[in-house]
């Protein structure tokens, strides 16, 4: 609930500065919104126990690692200036929707897909945000991070994902499923950390182009 409250607060909050956050702001509101969206649904799904034809699974891979991934890619396709790193940011792009269609339509879907889906996918993001990152301190915009917006969502996004995979990694294992609760508490912090990060951005944010 305190993540939902936190997410939710950071769509309204890019709702009203879109001027301010410019062409590539409509990227990050609708990932942001879709993201919130998911979360509820699954956090419904979750109180209501067994809905008949609903799977939270189904959503969650369809919505979060498909739609929310898509528009992030998007995003860092359009903010990449530089020609080359534009073409290998496209390319990131293509081989998410490849491998995605591949899983989706080769496989079962199931928890193992699920997070095959997931490690391929913040391994694409964490590349394009590489890409994207390469691409800014290449301009004067670095001269002022604090007021670019991309660069504090980039950033929640990298600590989000960067510590959420290898906790689903060591909580998955036969050892770890005794602390199942610990893990829960450790994702639900850099969670936090990461969301808030993408919450403060905000106040610092200035139109820069």
């Amino acid at each position: 609930m305190v993540i939902d409250i936190l997410m939710l607060s950071i769509c309204i909050l890019m709702y009203k500065k879109k001027t301010i956050l410019g062409t590539y702001g409509k990227y990050m509101f609708a990932a942001m919104v879709v993201s919130f969206v998911i979360d509820v649904i699954i956090y419904y799904i979750g109180i209501q126990k067994n809905i008949p034809g609903i799977s939270s699974l189904y959503i969650y891979i369809y919505g979060q690692t498909g739609v929310f991934f898509m528009l992030l890619f998007l995003m860092y396709q359009n903010l990449i200036k530089d020609k080359k790193l534009q073409k290998i940011a496209k390319l990131i792009l293509i081989s998410f929707v490849i491998f995605f269609l591949f899983q989706i339509y080769q496989l079962d879907i199931s928890i193992k897909l699920l997070q095959n889906i997931l490690y391929f996918d913040v391994f694409l993001l964490l590349f394009a945000i590489t890409l994207f990152l390469l691409d800014t301190f290449k301009t004067d915009i670095i001269l002022n991070l604090k007021n670019y917006y991309p660069f504090w969502f980039s950033l929640g996004l990298i600590i989000i994902y960067l510590a959420i995979i290898p906790s689903i990694i060591i909580s998955s294992s036969p050892k770890s499923i005794k602390n199942n609760e610990l893990w829960s508490i450790i994702i639900f912090f850099v969670n936090f950390i990461g969301y808030g990060i993408i919450f403060v951005g905000l106040f610092t944010a200035k139109k820069l182009d």
